[in-house]
């Protein structure tokens, strides 16, 4: 199994830091401000975690959106969920990806989005 990069990502890259989740840039950005929620516990998917750390996560969501829009002229945001598979063990955390209308990104199809505010 390979290491798992979000189980070791530095408190200084965080945004955000909690003793559940952390808010941390994306390593490979589609946008501007594009961040990854994550779980501080390795799980394969988001119903996994116990109904603290998810209540964790959406607060970290909420937060992440707000500051992003402090500092972004934003139109909307994309939020999705990425799970592991039973084959991957992919640490589960959720995208949020700031979409400011003329990003002309496309959304990678392998997140299940939960929405798109644009």
């Amino acid at each position: 199994m390979t290491k798992c990069a979000f189980c070791d990502v530095p408190a200084e890259d965080a945004w955000i830091s909690t003793n559940l989740a952390l808010a941390v840039p994306h390593p490979q950005p589609l946008t501007p401000c594009h961040m990854v929620v994550l779980p501080r516990r390795h799980v394969r998917a988001f119903y996994d975690l116990d109904v603290e750390e998810q209540r964790v996560l959406w607060e970290l969501v909420t937060e992440i959106r707000n500051r992003i829009s402090a500092v972004l002229l934003v139109k909307g945001f994309a939020v999705g969920f990425v799970d592991g598979t039973p084959a991957s063990d992919t640490h589960a955390y959720v995208q949020v990806i700031p979409r400011t209308g003329d990003d002309g990104i496309e959304l990678p199809p392998d997140v299940e989005w939960v929405r798109d505010a644009l």
